[in-house]
C-alpha cells in the first residue's frame, strides 16, 4: 500500500534547505501557528497555537510545519527570488531522489513504484502533496538517513544446497550519499531525530534499553477517514543497526 509519507518526509526537506543553502543548523524560523506566504494559508499541527523560534533540529523534534513550508518557499524562491511551483519541486524531487525515493527498494517480490510529489512544494516539503511512497521505500530512505549509504534491499541471504553448501549467495550494494550534506548537517538532522524519540520517551513514561532515533508523522488521504500514522528511526542512536518503518492505516 502507498500513502503520503507525511512528517517522516521532513529529513528530505531538511537536506534539500541545507544542501541549497536556504537554511543553516542554526537559522531560526518563527512559527506563529500559520504560514502566509502562500494564498491557502496553511497551518502548523499546532494550530491556534505556535512552537515560536526554532532552529532546524528543534523544528524536527516539534514537527514544525511552518518551519519546512518556509523551507520549501524558499526553495521555490531560490533561483528567481520569486515563488515558482516548478523551481521549488526540481530542488525537492532532486533531494528525494537522492534518498532513492524514486526507485523500487530491490526487494526479490512485487513491490510498487514510488511517487515523488509533482506539485505544490509547500505542502510536498512536509510530505504531503501528491507525494506515494510504500513502507518499504521509507525503510530505505531512513537507512539512508541514519548511515549516508543508499542500499539496495534484498530479501535473499543465501541459497544453500542439501549438503549446506552455499549455492549461490546475494550481496546488497549500496550508494555513498554522505557527501551530500557535511558533517555538522547530519549531526543536526540526527540531533532533531534523537530528540523526536526523547520526547516520546517523557510521554509515555520512558523505558529502559536501546536509544532510538526516529521521525513520526502523520498522512491524510481522505477527510472521511482517520489519518494514518507512521514512524521512522532507527537503533541504536550513536551506531545505527536496524532501520523501523512502521504505518498503522487510518491509524490517528
Amino acid at each position: 500500500e502507498q500513502t503520503a509519507p507525511g512528517s517522516t518526509f521532513k529529513m528530505v526537506s531538511s537536506t534539500a534547505g541545507l544542501a541549497e543553502g536556504v537554511i543553516d543548523t542554526s537559522s531560526k524560523i518563527n512559527c506563529t501557528g500559520i504560514f502566509t506566504e502562500i494564498s491557502n494559508q496553511p497551518k502548523c499541527w499546532i494550530y491556534p497555537g505556535a512552537h515560536g523560534m526554532a532552529i532546524l533540529s528543534e523544528a524536527l523534534r516539534d514537527s514544525c510545519n511552518v518551519f519546512f513550508y518556509t523551507t520549501g518557499f524558499r526553495l521555490a524562491s531560490k533561483d528567481t527570488g520569486s515563488y515558482d511551483d516548478e523551481n521549488g519541486m526540481k530542488y525537492i524531487q532532486k533531494y528525494a531522489s537522492i534518498y532513492g525515493l524514486d526507485q523500487k527498494s530491490g526487494v526479490e517480490i512485487v513491490e510498487k513504484t514510488p511517487s515523488i510529489a509533482t506539485q505544490y512544494p509547500v505542502m510536498a516539503a512536509i510530505g504531503q502533496s501528491n507525494n506515494n511512497f510504500t513502507t518499504i521505500s521509507l525503510s530505505r530512505y531512513v537507512t539512508a538517513v541514519a548511515s549516508g549509504k543508499l542500499y539496495d534491499y534484498k530479501l535473499m541471504n543465501k541459497i544453500v544446497d542439501a549438503d549446506g553448501k552455499t549455492v549461490k549467495q546475494y550481496d546488497s550494494k549500496s550508494t555513498d550519499i554522505s557527501s551530500t550534506l557535511t558533517q555538522s548537517q547530519w549531526d543536526a538532522i540526527h540531533q532533531g531525530m534523537r530528540m523526536v524519540v526523547e520526547d516520546l520517551h517523557d510521554v509515555f513514561g520512558g523505558f529502559t534499553g536501546v536509544e532510538v532515533s526516529g521521525k513520526t508523522g502523520t498522512a491524510q488521504q481522505v477527510e472521511t477517514r482517520p489519518n494514518h500514522a507512521l514512524f521512522v528511526g532507527y537503533p541504536p542512536s550513536s551506531n545505527p543497526e536496524i532501520p523501523i518503518d512502521t504505518r498503522i492505516s487510518s491509524g490517528y
